[in-house]
């Protein structure tokens, strides 16, 4: 084997050098990160603390914002569910939403078009329009936005924690519900295996 056109090639042994470098350092930084199982407890702690002492965090997440509270409900709702698959003993979830959905209202449209025309051969017109939202009155006597459409949340992600009798089994159940409640693709649901307390 001829090594001499790969030794005149200084940059592209720099480059292998320098590769091998990272991989050894990202092998030995990795073995002193925390493991994802536990990155979710603490988190999932953490916003446990938030909704008891009714604190504010920074993306304005009070137990009053409704961004946070539809959140803390879904988050209840399948982890209750989910714990209630045979073979699944405990399930943490996690979701992030972009959205909290929305409504669609009402408007009424007022569109006014004049045209003149005089003996000069002058020609103006004018166009006005005017868009207010249709309200319609309540029993009690108030008016509120007649709703044409309401919009669902948007998910953002999923992440699962769960302990089971075949973790494999329960990941695939799990994946599976999750979509199909939530409409929310395989990509973004990760499901992970709880931490084994000895």
């Amino acid at each position: 084997m001829n090594l001499k056109p790969i030794l005149q090639n200084k940059w592209l042994l720099v480059l292998a050098a320098l590769g091998v470098l990272f991989i050894l350092f990202g092998t030995f930084w990795s073995g002193s990160g925390k493991s994802l199982a536990s990155l979710a407890q603490a988190t999932q702690s953490n916003n446990s603390d938030i909704t008891s002492a009714g604190v504010t965090g920074q993306g304005g997440g009070s137990s009053t914002d409704p961004a946070f509270a539809l959140q803390s409900a879904y988050e209840k709702q399948l982890t209750t569910m989910l714990e209630q698959l045979q073979g699944i003993h405990q399930v943490s979830v996690m979701l992030t939403l972009y959205s909290t959905g929305g409504v669609q209202v009402a408007n009424n449209q007022r569109t006014t078009t004049q045209t003149s025309n005089n003996g000069n051969q002058v020609v103006s017109s004018s166009s006005t329009q005017d868009t207010e939202v249709f309200t319609q009155r309540t029993q009690n006597g108030s008016q509120v936005p007649y709703v044409v459409k309401q919009f669902a949340p948007t998910v953002r992600g999923v992440f699962v924690t769960v302990s089971a009798d075949d973790f494999f089994v329960a990941k695939a159940e799990i994946i599976d519900a999750i979509q199909h409640v939530l409409d929310v693709p395989a990509y973004k649901i990760s499901v992970e295996p709880k931490k084994v307390n000895s």
